[in-house]
């Protein structure tokens, strides 16, 4: 037997098109618990055609809310041809009746669990229509990823750990907490090292007193050489803080260079912020979100103090840390000086990399369910959900004030004058690795 599982690409505009392609570990997942004796193989189409005449037994698909449509139509290719078609992923997940008209079979929640069933059912030519995983992956007991099935070629250079999943925070713009659930659940330490061992060897990139000398000048060119590069793909790193505080302990004995995702609130513990700093930590990716409270409480994420924005990024600065900020647009407060204040404080702040993005209300987040209600969703094309088009009518502008203002922080954060004050600049943060992911997005958006 043999199982075809494709990550779909919708076509983008070339201005929209993100330039650093990271590699994904869902789909490596799944073929990891895939019984032993099936083949597997996996197609990125950002990179490879689908070969729709291939031979196999079973396709699966996975898509986020922007490349459903692509998903269906890849399903109607496969099943014109007698080649069942089974979908999961976030967006199948909440619109399971939707995906259900475009293929044989879905699969609700994280698919590892019920995966082996779904295969069995097949070889016994019982494929049910829908697979529900009435519990969270228990991922200590999953297998590494099978990354081999990835072209690295094809990727930047850094390899994905994931750690942990769910997280306990109720934004009401994200999907990924109803996807994953609100129970933060973590891997064993010693797992986790066994698979970091099969990434990377243990022990310093080159002698103390070369690191010495290139920490002077911010070179980390010796780890780009030998790719000790690692992002952890959780949520939330920091969300248990004994596993936190274990799990930077490790990293600091691979001697890698690695960025993360966290809350603004760890600047303000010292204990973590120190870990992190000697962890290797090049980056941690904030979501401050937005500068206006009520907005924050609004969506459930009024734990970011907004006053305090300034201060958390001279502190975790001050460690030797970047920052990668996200910001959303076109919440309920917002009105059009929302754009300059993201701009101003960007620049301001030295933040290392920025990105301002519109709410995009995902099929059933309470983000869409409350827009919906207030009948102010006037797009259902899955495709513009993607953060980068508006499908609700803001409150406090028009659309196309939203669109352009969100357009003009881009390019005014990757302008030419901006990347200087805070990429060139002294004092260094690492700078390069942050300079070319600017120069790219400065790039990217001339074209704008």
């Amino acid at each position: 037997m043999k199982i075809l599982l494709i990550s779909p690409e919708r076509e983008r505009k070339k201005e929209e098109a993100f330039l650093f392609k990271l590699s994904f570990l869902n789909l490596p997942y799944l073929a990891s618990v895939t019984p032993a004796g099936v083949e597997v193989k996996i197609v990125d189409e950002a990179f490879e055609k689908i070969d729709f005449e291939e031979k196999v037994d079973l396709v699966g698909v996975t898509a986020q809310t922007p490349a459903a449509p692509r998903a269906y139509q890849i399903a109607k290719e496969f099943k014109k041809r007698g080649i069942p078609v089974v979908m999961g992923g976030v967006h199948a997940s909440m619109l399971p009746q939707e995906a259900i008209q475009h293929v044989d079979s879905v699969v609700v929640g994280e698919a590892e669990e019920v995966w082996p069933d779904l295969i069995k059912d097949l070889k016994r030519g019982q494929l049910r229509r829908i697979y529900v995983a009435s519990e969270p992956s228990h991922s200590s007991h999953l297998p590494f990823p099978r990354r081999e099935l990835l072209n690295e070629k094809f990727y930047f250079p850094l390899k994905l750990l994931e750690t942990t999943r769910g997280c306990p925070h109720h934004c009401d713009f994200c999907g990924v907490s109803k996807f994953f659930g609100f129970r933060y659940r973590h891997r064993p330490i010693p797992e986790i090292e066994r698979e970091l061992c099969t990434l990377f060897q243990k022990g310093p990139v080159m002698s103390p007193r070369l690191k010495k000398i290139l920490s002077l000048v911010s070179i980390d060119l010796p780890y780009f050489l030998k790719k000790k590069l690692l992002y952890i793909i959780d949520s939330n790193i920091a969300g248990d803080k004994r596993f936190c505080l274990e799990l930077l302990s490790l990293l600091k004995e691979f001697d890698l260079l690695w960025y993360g995702h966290a809350p603004v609130s760890i600047a303000f513990d010292q204990s973590l912020l120190k870990g992190f700093a000697k962890s290797g930590c090049i980056a941690i990716n904030i979501g401050f979100e937005s500068f206006s409270p009520k907005n924050l409480n609004d969506m459930g994420k009024g734990f970011n103090q907004p006053d305090h924005y300034a201060e958390a990024v001279h502190r975790i600065h001050d460690q030797g840390i970047g920052i990668m900020g996200t910001f959303i647009v076109g919440l309920d407060d917002d009105d059009p000086s929302v754009f300059q204040r993201i701009i101003d404080f960007c620049i301001g702040s030295k933040l290392d990399w920025a990105l301002t993005f519109i709410m995009a209300p995902y099929p059933g987040t309470n983000s869409y369910l409350r827009l919906e209600k207030e009948g102010r969703i006037f797009c259902r094309d899955w495709e513009k959900y993607d953060s980068l088009n508006a499908v609700y009518q803001p409150l406090q502008m028009s659309v196309e004030e939203l669109e352009s203002g969100m357009r003009r922080t881009w390019k005014e954060v990757f302008s030419i004058s901006s990347i200087y004050k805070r990429i060139l600049k002294r004092p260094w943060i690492h700078p390069l690795f942050y300079l070319g992911m600017n120069w790219q997005f400065h790039k990217l958006t001339r074209k704008w």
